[in-house]
């Protein structure tokens, strides 16, 4: 049976360039992730304001024998 694990990594809007992405991806794949989208969720600022961010969705496989 194949069950599925996501993660969210919310993407700084200036601080998060090519290379930072790249970064994140190469770590978070090293432990079975994989890149599924990008997806714009609401999120809260510093001061409690809701705003939408890009957030990297990311998906790991794991598999169990029954």
């Amino acid at each position: 049976m194949k069950t599925y694990e996501y993660e969210l990594v919310k993407m700084e809007p200036v601080q998060t360039d090519n290379d930072t992405v790249q970064e994140i991806l190469n770590d978070r794949g090293l432990h079975g992730y994989r890149f599924i989208r990008i997806e714009k969720l609401w999120a809260r600022d510093s001061d409690w304001n809701p705003i939408q961010r890009n957030f990297l969705v990311l998906e790991k496989v794991i598999e169990e024998e029954l």
